[in-house]
């Protein structure tokens, strides 16, 4: 009996450690798909900026490079302006802009010669006639949202990015062409409500999964599932993306002071779970769970998980998320391969796919618990690898 026991103790370490050297090698062939994907993407041609800087210097019939910058030429070999090309990051990564400005510093167009956004987002910018703010004005204008350029609500990384490339773009001509240097760009803290509610958040689902009342567990949870779906998702449309996580894998790191929240949301998520073994913005305020929840509860609807689908389900979402982060870094356009449908429930805007997926997964939430959570949600892949690592470095430690 004893040597059944042993044998069977023996058996079950022995696959406990087949599991965790399969778990080890799909975590070095996942960052080597990766690793890979990112250095085809980094070494993708540039777009040239010779036909653009014609094309933005109106009356130019040729145009020279000096530099970092153009110069527009008439046909009597005047110079009738300047051009320069900035980039700042946007919501799916750098946008790049080229800037033209006449000899007396008057900013004469503004052109957007690539961009990796997400489509709807700009889309949006273009259907506000946003880059026409920027024209018929003086260099040494400051050129920031909230001063002297208005937003674009629902697209305010986007709009902030061409702000960035343009405020760069009139550096290089004010310095190098004008030789009238501007002064250097002051960044204010971008400190406000959403940033409020998300630490409170945070630190919310953090006490709340150390509760032992299980009403006040319960209840506090509910608490910060409703205020991240009205918060976060309806008023701020503010929800964690495949696309973002994308675009911070990419090298795009928007400047902290303007985009504070997305550190704040990303860096915290990586944190909590990585020292707590614990995904608090999944599970607590991620306002797209939420919203499933929410409608669970008007039919009592269970987790479901069919015995016969339970491998095709545990790695659909994993296939999915990697498919989009490997398109994503080759293509360098994290925001054309997010396909979650939060801005078309938030926002009232998205593909035809993502208003299909949307209805699909509100008549979904009927009947099972947090469907689009469960089997296609691309962020929990990416805590779930997360997690492996941590375990694997956890049992070095150990050792």
């Amino acid at each position: 009996m004893k040597k059944n026991i042993l044998l069977t103790q023996k058996d079950e370490l022995t696959l406990r450690q087949q599991k965790s050297r399969r778990e080890r090698m799909g975590i070095l062939i996942t960052a080597l798909i990766i690793i890979t994907a990112w250095v085809v993407g980094y070494f993708a041609n540039d777009t040239d900026t010779l036909e653009a800087a014609l094309m933005v210097i109106p009356g130019a019939s040729e145009v020279q490079t000096r530099g970092t910058y153009y110069i527009g030429l008439d046909q009597n070999r005047e110079i009738i302006g300047y051009a320069a090309e900035g980039s700042g990051n946007g919501y799916g990564g750098p946008i790049r802009v080229m800037v033209s400005v006449d000899p007396a510093g008057e900013l004469l167009s503004v052109m957007v010669i690539e961009e990796r956004e997400t489509p709807g987002f700009y889309r949006l910018v273009n259907s506000n006639n946003y880059l026409e703010q920027f024209l018929n004005r003086q260099i040494v204008e400051p050129f920031q949202i909230g001063n002297d350029l208005d937003g674009i609500s629902g697209a305010t990384l986007t709009s902030e990015g061409i702000a960035s490339s343009v405020r760069k773009s009139l550096q290089t001509i004010a310095r190098e062409g004008l030789d009238a240097p501007l002064p250097p760009e002051t960044k204010r803290l971008k400190f406000g409500l959403p940033e409020i509610f998300l630490i409170s958040l945070y630190g919310a689902g953090y006490l709340s999964g150390r509760f032992r009342n299980p009403k006040v567990k319960r209840g506090t949870r509910w608490v910060t599932l409703l205020t991240g779906m009205v918060v976060l998702g309806f008023i701020y449309t503010a929800p964690l993306t495949i696309s973002q996580v994308i675009a911070f894998l990419s090298g795009y790191w928007p400047d902290w002071q303007n985009n504070l929240y997305w550190y704040l949301l990303i860096g915290g998520m990586l944190l909590t779970t990585a020292l707590d073994a614990k995904n608090h913005y999944c599970a607590y305020f991620c306002p797209f769970g939420a919203f499933q929840e929410t409608l669970a509860q008007l039919t009592d609807a269970k987790l479901y998980r069919p015995r016969g689908w339970k491998d095709f389900l545990k790695w659909l979402p994993r296939v999915l998320t990697l498919g989009a982060i490997v398109i994503g870094l080759v293509l360098r356009k994290p925001g054309v391969v997010g396909y979650e449908p939060f801005a078309t429930l938030f926002d009232l805007r998205g593909t035809g796919l993502e208003w299909a997926l949307l209805i699909l997964t509100i008549f979904a939430s009927l009947i099972f618990y947090r469907p689009f959570c469960n089997f296609i949600c691309p962020i929990d892949p990416t805590v779930d690898y997360i997690y492996a690592i941590r375990r694997w470095i956890s049992e070095v430690r150990k050792k």
